[in-house]
């Protein structure tokens, strides 16, 4: 493999799906609180490295696949790690995971120092280190099978060969079987041990330079990585040029002339459909909050675009952008996101308020999602121009981000927040009245209420809340838990509030994970927002 491969634009009706990699990429590195273009110089390093050792074209393929989605399942345990630190939850797992080693007391130490209930009461922080002192090995290792799985998830969705679905799934395993699945050596894929590795360089590069890099190869030789992948690295560390290629401000025109032929390098276009699905999904984990709501918004912004009567090519771009409008949000702690608006610091609302922002820095570097981008970037604006990030008012605003905008609050409101908990559709309704005219639009209001009042009930979803019928033959209670279980409810609370004991929540969990055909939390989450499971 050459370091660079003629570049061959795709046909029309294609997509190259590295460009749509890439984004999801983007947002990772930010999500994982990494630089820009992390994922994309590991990837650089791992098809170095992969030339070095003469690896067939297929597992070319799939490494740099696998590089640009190692961090694909990255939100998947925010939530619940945020609960746990009760503290910014990126800067606690970024200094966990790349930077203290978990063999070493003083190091553990210093990080329960700096990141676990930093701020809170003594009391509460107390409880808080007794509880990771007890617990805090085996939440770690759960929270990396829920990264995994949805990572793989993620890749299937995506077209990804089983290769790289493979390889996603024990992405965190470690040569001498420290990882979290304990498998070792060998077992581990190839092309997981590249990654792995790769990604541990890249980052202390990033800090350190070239120096550290190099150290950690040699400390971790034989450790945590393959012996063999450090020497390919290691004999590639010579030369000037490769050093030269990562210290670039960016490197993606690079990797993207380095991608091997494969069967999956082109999409078609009508399969952007599943993508914008998975990033959304990809972002509504990042809060108990959230499941399901983009997919919703993106239901009900398409619902009152054709109401509109707006040409189908339009209908198509606001579904799309309302799918993807808080992909965004993954650069927000989910300890902010879980937290009342009132209740956030400055820091916190200025983070958050960017979130438009970084969604548009996102996708701006995929050419096919080009009409999409402003009306994302412009979903927080107000016609009063007190919205964000940019103030814009009135006309400035695309009408497909006026319709998104009305289609969020709507779905707000009658969806539990950390504000309020939910009110039904004719409250909300009511409270939005008192917003149009100078946050939402008056046109698409309407437009939600003749919807509304159309529908004949209640309800604008698009599935009854029970069903003769459900999914891989689930049960209604075993739909019931699988709702309660996306809420981020612990087994006792669901059983508390099903009057049930624990055991019982236990064995229900047991048969639900083997019908959908998953092993954690979030990959039940998935299946249930896949499905519209989700009331």
């Amino acid at each position: 493999m050459s370091d660079t491969q003629p570049r061959v634009e795709p046909l029309p009706g294609y997509v190259r799906i590295a460009d749509l990699l890439s984004a999801l990429s983007l947002a990772a590195d930010l999500a994982v609180g990494l630089p820009a273009e992390h994922a994309v110089r590991s990837c650089y390093l791992g098809m170095r490295i992969a030339d070095q050792l003469k690896v067939s074209l297929d597992q070319q393929a799939g490494l740099y696949y696998a590089e640009l989605l190692m961090d694909a399942g990255c939100t998947a345990w925010t939530s619940h790690f945020a609960s746990y630190v009760m503290s910014d939850e990126i800067a606690a797992r970024r200094g966990f995971y790349f930077f203290t080693d978990d063999h070493n007391p003083i190091e553990v130490m210093g990080w329960l120092k700096d990141y676990v209930a930093a701020g809170q009461p003594a009391h509460v922080r107390a409880q808080q280190l007794l509880n990771f002192a007890l617990h805090g090995k085996e939440t770690t290792r759960e929270g990396f099978r829920n990264t995994c799985e949805a990572a793989g998830r993620f890749a299937e969705r995506l077209g990804m060969p089983e290769l790289v679905q493979t390889a996603l799934v024990s992405v965190f395993e470690q040569w001498d079987g420290s990882g979290p699945g304990g498998t070792r050596g060998e077992a581990v894929p190839l092309i997981s041990r590249i990654v792995y590795t790769t990604s541990f360089l890249e980052a202390f590069h990033h800090v350190g330079g070239r120096a550290a890099a190099l150290r950690l190869a040699e400390e971790r030789r034989g450790k945590a990585f393959d012996p063999t992948v450090v020497d390919a690295f290691l004999s590639i560390a010579s030369e000037e040029a490769l050093w030269e290629t990562l210290e670039q401000e960016s490197v993606w025109m690079r990797v993207l002339s380095m991608e091997p032929p494969s069967p999956h390098r082109y999409i078609k276009e009508d399969q952007l459909e599943e993508v914008a699905l998975s990033f959304a999904d990809f972002a509504d984990l990042k809060s108990f909050y959230s499941s399901g709501h983009s997919r919703r918004v993106g239901n009900l912004a398409e619902r009152l675009a054709e109401h509109m009567r707006l040409p189908e090519a339009e209908v198509s771009t606001i579904r799309r952008a309302a799918l993807m409008h808080d992909l965004g949000l993954v650069t927000v702690p989910s300890f902010t996101l879980l937290k009342p608006q009132n209740q956030l610091t400055q820091i916190e609302w200025e983070r958050l308020r960017l979130h438009p922002y970084h969604a548009e820095r996102i996708l701006a570097r995929v050419p096919v999602l080009a009409p999409v981008v402003p009306l994302i970037a412009a979903h927080h604006e107000r016609l009063d121009g007190r919205g964000y990030y940019r103030g814009l008012s009135g006309s400035q605003i695309p009408l497909g981000a006026r319709i998104i905008a009305v289609a969020d609050r709507f779905d707000e409101l009658t969806h539990d927040t950390p504000d309020e908990p939910a009110v039904d559709q004719e409250v909300a309704l009511q409270r939005m009245s008192d917003e149009v005219g100078h946050a939402l639009c008056p046109d698409a209001y309407q437009v939600l209420a003749e919807e509304l009042r159309a529908s004949g009930s209640t309800s604008l979803s698009r599935r009854k809340n029970r069903s003769p019928a459900w999914p891989a033959g689930l049960t209604d209670r075993e739909v019931e838990i699988v709702r309660l279980l996306c809420k981020g409810l612990s087994r006792q609370e669901m059983a508390r509030q099903l009057v049930m004991s624990e055991h019982t929540v236990r064995h229900h969990l047991e048969h639900i994970y083997d019908k959908v055909g998953v092993s954690t939390r979030v990959g039940a989450t998935l299946f249930a927002v896949e499905h519209d499971l989700l009331q």
